[in-house]
């Protein structure tokens, strides 16, 4: 991992560790969601790569917009994908789009990063469509969710709209760790599948 990355991930992954047990609410169904937006900063590490950054995660229906500055986006990038394709948008305007997308998010992330489970493990409840087990704790991890190889504990909720989201998560797998705070949640109740923002 480049020297450059270890302090900012360091402070933001012992800021995580010191988080303290929340009161947990109902989880949201996502279904009955038109979107959410979700602004905080991540880490991740992953082999020698990693480092950490701010984002903002607009999610409307199938489709997701991510925008990540800092040391994993190189100064800014924006994922789009509709959980199919994926689309990438460089801070200097080059689009990269289908599997080169794929590949290059591989190569700067070092690792796949799972974004149509994510989706759902960001709202605190388990991916449709896949094997998986959740487990509540009265400690933190307030929440475990098991599902495709990955291990997602959620240390701290905050009340929304009268539903717990997630404000402090980790994600591991045996190849990376993602660590996510988000400091501000917007849910748009309504049905889902109202389609992309512009």
């Amino acid at each position: 991992m480049r020297a450059g990355l270890l302090l900012p991930l360091a402070v933001l992954l012992a800021g995580c560790a010191a988080a303290p047990p929340s009161r947990v609410l109902p989880p949201p169904d996502p279904d009955a969601l038109a979107g959410w937006t979700a602004t905080g900063r991540l880490a991740l590490a992953a082999g020698d790569e990693g480092g950490s950054g701010s984002f903002i995660w607009s999610q409307a229906g199938e489709s997701a917009r991510l925008q990540v500055r800092g040391p994993l986006g190189a100064g800014g990038l924006v994922i789009e994908t509709d959980g199919q394709s994926l689309r990438l948008v460089e801070g200097n305007g080059r689009i990269i789009d289908s599997e080169s997308a794929r590949q290059e998010l591989t190569r700067r992330l070092g690792t796949d990063l799972p974004l149509a489970s994510l989706r759902y493990w960001m709202l605190g409840v388990p991916a449709p469509g896949s094997e998986s087990r959740v487990l509540p704790g009265r400690r933190p991890p307030l929440r475990v969710i098991e599902q495709s190889g990955w291990r997602v504990g959620i240390d701290e909720f905050r009340s929304v709209a009268g539903f717990s989201l997630p404000v402090r998560l980790t994600a591991t797998t045996d190849r990376a760790r993602l660590k996510v705070v988000v400091s501000a949640w917007d849910l748009e109740p309504g049905a889902a599948g109202s389609g992309p923002r512009p």
